[in-house]
């Protein structure tokens, strides 16, 4: 009897060390060589769902054309390597900085970035310590995005027959921490 209670105490122990793990969701390191960029395209559990986590400016890789970024959106389905035809998410952009002028590496700004809009930075945004990890929430209802980041909201119009969550890193290296897709 003495052996049954400590394989159940073991099992219990088991599932509790395994719960909060489960729970944490996806880390992916987006990393780029200066004017490359990366794209990972993952799949939508349907047509109603919400995409939540972090984001992390890690570093920056020097360009004289491009600036460094992270993007995360919530998209139509398109053939590998091409854009979309609508979406709606966010960009993280850092700003290298002058050395001379400045005792940080960049300025970071997080805008609002939707398909035929110039992005539009969140108030605010561009205070954040570089390496700040930021935290998101976009959420799809089959006609719409919301885009939650920070204390700021904006609504996109959004119709996918097939929807995706892209993520897209140039020329630096992002870190997406506690990622999680899941069904509303």
């Amino acid at each position: 009897m003495r052996w049954f209670a400590g394989l159940c105490a073991a099992g219990l122990a088991f599932w509790a060390a395994q719960a909060p793990a489960a729970a944490a969701g996806i880390t992916y390191d987006c990393d780029t060589a200066a004017d490359h960029f990366s794209e990972l395209v993952l799949p939508a559990p349907g047509a109603s769902f919400v995409v939540a986590g972090t984001v992390q400016l890690r570093a920056l890789a020097r360009s004289k054309t491009y600036a460094p970024i992270a993007r995360l959106q919530i998209a139509t389905s398109s053939a590998s390597g091409q854009s979309p035809e609508g979406f709606a998410g966010f960009t993280l952009t850092a700003l290298p900085t002058d050395s001379k002028k400045s005792t940080s590496e960049a300025v970071q700004m997080l805008g609002y970035n939707a398909n035929g809009r110039e992005d539009e930075t969140v108030p605010l945004s561009v205070m954040t310590r570089p390496g700040t990890a930021q935290p998101f929430n976009l959420s799809y209802d089959g006609s719409q995005v919301v885009v939650n980041l920070g204390n700021e909201a904006r609504t996109f119009p959004l119709k996918a027959a097939e929807p995706v969550v892209r993520i897209l890193c140039s020329t630096g290296e992002f870190l997406f921490t506690d990622l999680v897709i899941k069904p509303r």
